[in-house]
This record gives C-alpha cells, sequence and structure tokens, in this order.
C-alpha cells in the first residue's frame, strides 16, 4: 500500500455519531442526539450552511468491536480500519469515548491521507482540538517542490503540523536505521507545504558531524511565489575529481507579494576549489527575466584540467527572453543579452556585452523509440580586453534511439563558425566542430555502462573516447569516467533527492 500521512486524520472519530462494524457482527450507531417530531418552518438557507459545517463521520472496522451507550465507550481489537473521507487509520487496539472525544491507540499505529504518512508507537488523540501525542514519531511528507522524512521523539500533531521535541529530518532516498546525510535538532516543527524549522541543529554525513547550525528554517513551498526560508532543505553533498568533497546551498527571499521580484543567493564550496558565490536580484515579467548581480565561478573547460580559472562577474545584468512558439508547429525561438565587468585570473578586468538567439523545435518522434531535434543559433561578444568581438552563428541535430528498455544510442553533429577571439580562458568553446555517438546500457538495476566517441570535423581526428560506469550508491549516484584521450579519470557522486 502506498501509504501517506496527516495530521488531520487525528479528527476520525467524531462526537456527532460512529458507526462501527466487526467481523460477522451488526452495526451498532448511536445518535447524540433526539429528533424533535414537530413540524415547523425551516430557514433553508441556514439549515444548509449548518449542514455545510458538520464533520465528516468516522467508519470504523475491526474484527471485534464493543460499544457502551451509556458512557460513549467504544473498543475495537484486530485490523483496526478507521476511514474518513479519504483519510484513514490503521492501527489492531483502539479504544476511547465518543462524548469526550479522546481516543488511545497502542502499538504500530499509522496515519494515511493525500501525500502524507506518520507511523506512531501509539499514541491519545483528542477530536476535540484535532490534537494527538505520541512518544515515538515516523514519517513522511512531500509536495511540488520537496520531499521530507523524519522521526523523532515526544512528538505533538495538531493543525496539520508536526511537533518534535527531538528528532532527525533527511531526504527519502537517505532514510536508513542511520541516514546517509540527516539534520538533527530539537523543537522541529513541520508545516506541511509551507515551511520546516528547527533549534540547536547538526548536518551529519552518518557518523560524521559536518557543521552545526543554531536556528535553522527551510521551505517546503508548493507554489514558486511562495515565502522562501533561509537554505535548502539540506546542503547538497557532492564529490568530483576536480573539486574534491563539496557542499551547495541556496536560497531565495521573494520582495513582491506575487514572487515576481526575488533575492537569490547560491553558494558552493568545496576542498579544492574553495568557495563561490553569488547574490541575484531578479525580476519576472511578461516580456522576460531580468537579473542584476554578483557571482564568482570557476572553469570546467576541459582543456584546462586541473588548472582552476577563477573568474568574478560584477556587476552583471542579464535579460533573457520567454519562448516565442510559432504556432502549433513545435518550433520556437529564445534568446538572452548580457553587460558586465569581467575579472579573469592572469587576465584582467573589463567590460563584456553579450547577446545570443536560437531556434529550436519540440522532439519529433521518427519511428518506434526514435526521435530528432535541431536547432540553430547566433552568439555575439564584445570584449573590452583588446577590443576583441567573437562571432558564432552555430547549429546542430541530436538524434536518439530507445533499442530496447535496457539500450539506447544518441548522435549528435554540431557546428561553430567562429570568428574572432575571446581574452578569457573561461568562455571558449570546448570541440565547436564535432560529430559524436554514445551508448548506453543497463546492466543491472544498479548499474549502467555508457561508451561515447566523437570526432573533429576539421581534422577528422578523435577528440573523445569516454568509458563511464554508473553506480546506484543508495541515496548517491556514483560515476567514474576513464577518457582515453585524455588518458584522465573522473569521479562524481551526487545525491539523488537534489536537483
Amino acid at each position: 500500500m502506498n501509504k501517506r500521512l496527516t495530521a488531520t486524520v487525528l479528527a476520525f472519530v467524531l462526537p456527532v455519531g460512529i458507526a462501527s462494524y466487526a467481523a460477522g457482527e451488526t452495526a451498532v450507531t448511536e445518535k447524540l442526539h433526539t429528533p424533535v417530531q414537530t413540524a415547523s418552518a425551516v430557514d433553508l438557507d441556514a439549515a444548509m450552511a449548518k449542514f455545510d459545517t458538520l464533520p465528516m463521520p468516522a467508519k470504523v472496522s475491526s474484527d471485534s468491536v464493543y460499544v457502551r451507550n451509556s458512557d460513549g465507550y467504544v473498543q475495537s481489537r484486530g485490523n483496526v480500519d478507521v476511514q474518513r473521507g479519504t483519510s484513514e487509520l490503521h492501527t489492531s487496539y483502539m479504544e476511547g469515548n465518543m462524548k469526550t472525544g479522546t481516543y488511545e491507540t497502542k502499538g504500530p499505529t499509522i496515519y494515511i491521507n493525500d501525500d502524507q504518512v506518520i507511523t506512531a508507537d501509539g499514541g491519545v488523540y483528542n477530536t476535540k482540538d484535532n490534537s494527538a501525542t505520541v512518544a515515538t514519531v515516523a514519517g513522511y511528507t512531500s509536495s511540488d517542490s520537496s520531499a521530507l522524512y523524519f522521526r523523532g521523539q515526544s512528538a505533538k500533531m495538531a493543525d496539520g503540523s508536526v511537533y518534535i521535541k527531538h528528532g532527525l529530518i533527511t531526504t527519502p532516498h537517505a532514510v536508513a536505521k542511520t541516514p546517509d546525510y540527516y539534520l538533527t535538532a530539537d523543537d522541529i516543527r513541520i508545516y506541511p507545504g509551507k515551511r520546516v524549522t528547527a533549534e540547536n541543529t547538526k548536518l551529519w554525513f552518518k557518523h560524521v558531524l559536518v557543521l552545526t547550525y543554531g536556528h535553522y528554517e527551510s521551505s517546503l513551498a508548493k507554489e514558486s511565489g511562495s515565502r522562501q526560508w533561509i537554505f535548502s532543505l539540506l546542503p547538497k553533498p557532492s564529490y568530483n575529481s576536480d573539486d574534491g568533497l563539496g557542499l551547495k546551498g541556496k536560497a531565495e527571499f521573494p520582495l513582491s507579494k506575487d514572487g515576481s521580484l526575488a533575492v537569490k543567493a547560491r553558494y558552493a564550496v568545496s576542498v579544492k576549489s574553495g568557495f563561490k558565490p553569488s547574490l541575484t536580484l531578479e525580476k519576472n515579467t511578461k516580456a522576460g527575466t531580468f537579473t542584476f548581480g554578483y557571482s564568482k565561478e570557476v572553469s570546467s573547460n576541459d582543456n584546462d584540467n586541473d588548472d582552476h580559472i577563477w573568474v568574478t562577474k560584477w556587476p552583471e545584468f542579464h535579460y533573457y527572453t520567454p519562448r516565442l512558439y510559432f504556432g502549433n508547429s513545435g518550433i520556437y525561438a529564445f534568446g538572452s543579452a548580457e553587460y558586465g565587468k569581467w575579472q579573469e585570473s592572469d587576465v584582467g578586468k573589463g567590460t563584456h556585452k553579450g547577446m545570443r538567439a536560437e531556434i529550436t523545435h519540440d522532439p519529433i518522434d521518427l519511428w518506434k523509440g526514435a526521435e530528432i531535434r535541431g536547432y540553430a543559433g547566433y552568439r555575439k561578444d564584445w570584449y573590452e580586453i583588446g577590443d576583441n568581438v567573437r562571432k558564432d552563428p552555430y547549429w546542430g541535430i541530436i538524434l536518439k534511439q530507445n533499442v530496447t528498455d535496457r539500450l539506447w544510442t544518441t548522435f549528435w553533429y554540431k557546428r561553430h563558425n567562429i570568428s574572432g577571439t575571446t581574452p578569457y580562458r573561461f568562455d571558449s568553446i570546448e570541440n565547436p566542430d564535432q560529430k559524436g555517438l554514445s551508448v548506453g546500457y543497463v546492466l543491472t538495476p544498479r548499474d549502467t555502462f555508457i561508451f561515447s566517441i566523437a570526432k573533429d570535423l576539421d581534422d577528422g581526428h578523435i577528440n573523445e573516447r569516454d568509458f563511464t560506469w554508473v553506480r546506484d550508491l543508495h541515496s548517491f549516484v556514483g560515476t567514474v569516467t576513464y577518457k582515453q584521450v585524455k588518458k584522465k579519470w573522473e569521479v562524481k557522486v551526487t545525491a539523488k533527492d537534489f536537483d
């Protein structure tokens, strides 16, 4: 069963009435009011308003059930299933009182509703204020933008929220007796679909303490315009051969009610390449997106091997057009423009201006398992250093073929007719004229092998011949690549639950 939890399930058994069904027994129903047998004028609007506010009755089924009409006591044993609307409760024993609205379960208990699920070792529930207290709790909550696993002690659930005195939170793929990475904290408060807060927070990788926070908040908002809180749910752990072990994080602070104006902050820190921050003011409009900000980056140009090329962009203006579709043809165009100051180590600081436009289309199905996409564009850059101008009209095609559910191939062809040069190494275009082929095969549910080969279109030499092994590592994905032409090994490890 795909079991999902909610705190709203705490109001299952209602003081309005209860229908209980036991195997081989007749249903027992107790009404807490006596109908008046007199005719009178009825205000239909008022009557309907009262009807609309009545809570939905709960249905309880179990192997055996006992209801005592005199004082409202109810007891259910064996395979106890409670349903109220789309909400569910499953346990082996439940007892309580319909008049006081207090109920208790003993042993493993599961609560389900929509995209949430909670498990607990028994608990006491009050349907008067829709609250519950449990000694131990574990569960999931998810939305379109985030997923969260939590567990802890001394928990209380009320108004759809979860409060945990001492516990941990992590992402679903990391769940284990000791998760691969997780936060421990005191006073954890989870507001599903909104945010999570915690005090005295610590970030762990297995048994290794990495960071210590004070107060911690993170967004669980479904809507892009909802307020974002501090850094993303967990700093994103990663590893690659160039940068070593690293962490990444981001934050968004809306400055307008609709979220169209916001400040976005990102950071990346690694053992080898250090700290790479960015801070951007972003405005989204129907005419496109405008940004202004600061960033510090390291070149990923493979030709430079382990030589890290630092570049600082400040100030930097960007404009990104929305996609312009040509009717229902699937063809669309987009573009961008930028202006700013670039400073690269060993090159100096100078003004850069640039523009780019591209036309492409949605993938076109050719035959079973095959699709093709073509593109063409034009890019132009102006550089203050050396008064250089670079022009780059380009085009290319990408053909994909799924041979079986385990075997696929990709062919690509690209041409860049570059004139002029850039003074910046990080801004160079690697392998501008190239055709290539890659083949992927799923060896096991956890292992995939990919072979890629590419040829330079100008002189015909092989400039890429790569062998890659992709391994599912529970909460991480690891890739090991041997670049035969460059005689270089690359290792990368990234977390599944992060974009």
